[in-house]
């Protein structure tokens, strides 16, 4: 079976996948990484290969299926968060707590993927992690 790659970066929220409707699902959890080396590691045991070591450069959910390709984003995650314009005078601590505790909210956000800049439009500043790059492969995770 082929191996699943990134085919363009949307933005740095968003990839496209070489892989659709036969591979994969929405909800799909993926992996994007880099394979570190190309020889084996062996267990000194057995003999056995064990695989190769992967850095791991990003998780990105499977948001699109369409026939011969998926778009996948970065996760979103829930966050409680107080609406600080709901705050008035406290007085007390006690009351501050009371007060604090029914003003929380919940926000949704979305981290960006480390996507290289060069390869979206408007770009983003370099930095030391590694980066995500047209071609790097996508494995499926066994969680969701």
């Amino acid at each position: 079976m082929k191996e699943m790659k990134i085919a363009k970066i949307i933005d740095t929220k968003r990839v496209v996948i070489n892989a659709g409707a036969d591979r994969l699902v929405v909800g799909d959890t993926l992996e994007i990484i880099d394979k570190f080396g190309t020889d084996p590691v062996i267990d000194p045991d057995t003999g056995e290969e064990l695989g190769t070591l992967d850095v791991l450069k990003g998780k990105v959910i499977v948001t699109q299926v369409y026939p011969h390709m998926a778009i996948a984003e970065s996760p979103k995650k829930k966050i409680q968060r107080p609406d600080l314009r709901e705050l008035t005078n406290f007085g007390t601590r006690e009351a501050m707590s009371r007060q604090f505790s029914t003003i929380m909210g919940t926000q949704t956000i979305q981290d960006d993927l480390n996507v290289n800049p060069d390869q979206i439009s408007g770009g983003l500043p370099k930095n030391n992690n590694p980066l995500i790059n047209v071609g790097d492969i996508v494995i499926k995770c066994n969680i969701k």
